[in-house]
This record gives C-alpha cells, sequence and structure tokens, in this order.
C-alpha cells in the first residue's frame, strides 16, 4: 500500500529591503576588530582623543600635574587652544593635519579602502546578489559599516570629550557656552566624515583588489596636496592651497559648520571638491557594481 506524501504548507513573508543588507552593515563594522591589528590600529587613532581627555582633567583640576594648569592659563594663545569653551577644541581633535591625516589614512586603509574589492577578489559579489541584496543595497551596506567605524573616531570622540568636561566642570557654564555650537560642530563633522568614506568605499568598487584600493586611497589623500599645490602656483592662487585636496577641503567645511575660522579658505569651493568627486564616483561605480558588471 503506498502512501501519499505531501508538502507542507508555508507562508511567503517580504523581507523589507534594509533588512537584507543590514547584516552586511554590521559585518563590516566588526570587521576592523576581528583581528589584533585592527584593534590595535584604532586604539592608535584614539590617541588625540586621550592626550585631549587628559588635559581637560587638568583643566578642571581633577589632576595635579606639577602647575601646568596655571601654565595654560597664564598663556593666551595656549589657552584658546585647550580652552573646552571654544569649538576649535574639539574640531581640531579630527581636522587637525596632525596627527589626524596619518590617523585618517590608517583607519581607512585598514578597514574602508578594501571593503568591496576584498568580495571581488573572494568571487563573494556573485553570492550577495542571490541573497536579494541589489549592487545599491550593497553599496549602502558597505557604506553605513564604513561609515559608523570611522564616525566613532571623527564624531564620537569630540562627543565624548564635550560631555565629559560638561559633567566635570564646576558649573553648568560650560554648557551654556557650548551648547550654541555644538549641533553645527557635529553636523559638520558627520557631513565630512560621510564624503571621506563615501569617496573611500567607491574607489574600493573600482579596484580590481585590496591592494590597489589602498593605494590608490592613500595616493588620492596625500597627492592631491601635492596637486592643489601645483595647482595653486600655476594659476598664481595661494587660497587654493587651503581647499582643493581632499584633506583640506573637509577641514574647511567641518571647521566652517562648527564656528570656526577657516584661515581664508572659501567654503563653497571646498565643499564642491568634496560633492564634485563624490558624483563622479558615484557615475563611474554605479555601472562597476552593476550585476552583469560584476559576474561578466
Amino acid at each position: 500500500m503506498s502512501e501519499r506524501l505531501g508538502y507542507r504548507a508555508t507562508h511567503f513573508t517580504t523581507i523589507a529591503t534594509w533588512r537584507r543588507w543590514w547584516p552586511l552593515a554590521v559585518s563590516e563594522f566588526l570587521h576592523l576588530f576581528r583581528s589584533k591589528w585592527g584593534v590595535a590600529v584604532f586604539c592608535v587613532c584614539l590617541l588625540p582623543f586621550v592626550v585631549r581627555m587628559f588635559v581637560l582633567m587638568i583643566w578642571f583640576g581633577v589632576v595635579e600635574f606639577g602647575g601646568l594648569r596655571s601654565h595654560l592659563a597664564g598663556r593666551a594663545e595656549m589657552f584658546l587652544r585647550w580652552n573646552p569653551t571654544q569649538p576649535h577644541f574639539y574640531v581640531e581633535a579630527v581636522v587637525q593635519t596632525f596627527p589626524g591625516l596619518p590617523l585618517l589614512v590608517l583607519l581607512t586603509a585598514t578597514v574602508t579602502a578594501g571593503a568591496i574589492a576584498r568580495d571581488r577578489t573572494t568571487n563573494a559579489l556573485e553570492l550577495l546578489w542571490t541573497r536579494g541584496i541589489t549592487p545599491l543595497g550593497y553599496l549602502t551596506a558597505k557604506f553605513v559599516g564604513a561609515f559608523a567605524v570611522l564616525a566613532s573616531v571623527t564624531v564620537g570622540t569630540p562627543l565624548v570629550l564635550w560631555l565629559f568636561a560638561t559633567l566635570v566642570a564646576e558649573d553648568w557654564q560650560l554648557l551654556g557656552d557650548t551648547v550654541a555650537f555644538l549641533p553645527g560642530l557635529l553636523l559638520g563633522l558627520l557631513a565630512v566624515t560621510a564624503a571621506w568614506t563615501a569617496i573611500c568605499v567607491l574607489i574600493s568598487s573600482l579596484a580590481a583588489n585590496s591592494s590597489q584600493a589602498i593605494v590608490t586611497w592613500c595616493i588620492l589623500m596625500v597627492g592631491s596636496s601635492a596637486v592643489a599645490n601645483v595647482t595653486a602656483a600655476v594659476f598664481r592662487s595661494p587660497d587654493m592651497k587651503s581647499w582643493a585636496s581632499v584633506w583640506d577641503a573637509g577641514a574647511v567645511v567641518a571647521r566652517e559648520m562648527a564656528g570656526v575660522s577657516t584661515r581664508g579658505a572659501p567654503f563653497v569651493p571646498a565643499t564642491l571638491v568634496l560633492g564634485g568627486l563624490v558624483l563622479v564616483l558615484v557615475i563611474v561605480a554605479s555601472r562597476r557594481l552593476s550585476v552583469r558588471g560584476a559576474l561578466g
């Protein structure tokens, strides 16, 4: 007697698009912390934060360090530079050329520059396309994961510094003095971090392997300053040195939105440098990340 077989009833449930690429974004964020080298790089990038935290403890008398507090208060230039009631103290921790530029290049070269090129090398793109992740969703996931890593340093550390300064201050006057510029400061750092992350991720999408992406990114960040110097000399416009490179343009945007002096550098051209570069890379990468391009 034959037994009649049948299939169990099931129901189709539509999964939201963001839920498909969100695990990929989380994986990208955690990629840096899966190795001792990655953790070490992240800790090195926190060194400016540690230094300024120590300065805050001296400033508010939490620790005594050989009369350094009175020395800071006695020198006007140093007082302005390390004054936690000024936006300069928080934004320069990120956009100051040294150590800001070397640390940013180190962090992005470790985690962001190889984000997409790494998957292309291991032929992971073909597998991802079969999991219901579109090229746009894949690019979004990589951007969100990489942005979260960079923002934890470029935006998270100034915010923690501000919170710490507010809590250890003798009264709430510091809160009143800083709350006015804090939203613009954080928004500027978020915008600049998003632009740098987008440029780095898009370069990775165009590279054949991680090494090529890392080298291209480093050349762009460091070499664009040299190009800006040459261009300024050709057009006899010394001001171009302060905004025509990728790093300097980001620094100008962050300072302007934070209410800090841009040292004569114009805001609009700096914004156009970052926005124009992102737009060009998006156009080029859109074809490179198509399903046909990935499989071809």
